[in-house]
């Protein structure tokens, strides 16, 4: 069985657990999806006891997406952005990146909002806001 999970504080309120779970199940995965919520003092014993596990991978999300970076090998575009929102322990390597970005090109491509020649403002802090800024600015907009 494959073991992933989500790394954060708080998360007891996600609901992400029971949607990779119902993922898994539809898709006949052995799989489990977890919710792991470390101080931030214990984040990298966290990070490093998951690997020793067998942890497939993790989600990241506040207030660590920042803080993780040092701590994995980020790829180019989670090291440009500064924040890291998935872990991967499978390639003998901790491997850091950043999917935020990819999620934002595609919300607004699959609603069909043009982004050339736009202006844009960016509400929110942190690493997803970090990473729609980026999206946004690799996209041209101001």
């Amino acid at each position: 069985m494959q073991v992933f999970g989500l790394v954060g504080n708080p998360v007891e309120h996600s609901l992400s657990p029971p949607m990779h779970e119902a993922a898994y199940a539809e898709l006949g995965l052995d799989a489990r999806y977890v919710t792991f919520e470390p101080s931030r003092a214990d984040l990298a014993t966290a990070i490093r006891g998951a690997e020793a596990l067998g942890v497939a991978g993790l989600n990241v999300t506040i207030p660590f997406k920042q803080d993780v970076l040092s701590l994995v090998d980020a790829d180019d575009l989670a090291e440009r952005i500064g924040a890291v929102n998935t872990i991967d322990f499978t390639g003998g390597t901790v491997t850091g990146h950043n999917t935020d970005v990819a999620g934002v090109r595609r919300s607004f491509s699959y609603h069909d909002v043009p982004l050339a020649g736009q202006d844009a403002v960016v509400v929110g802090a942190g690493g997803a806001g970090r990473a729609s800024a980026f999206a946004l600015a690799d996209a041209g907009l101001e």
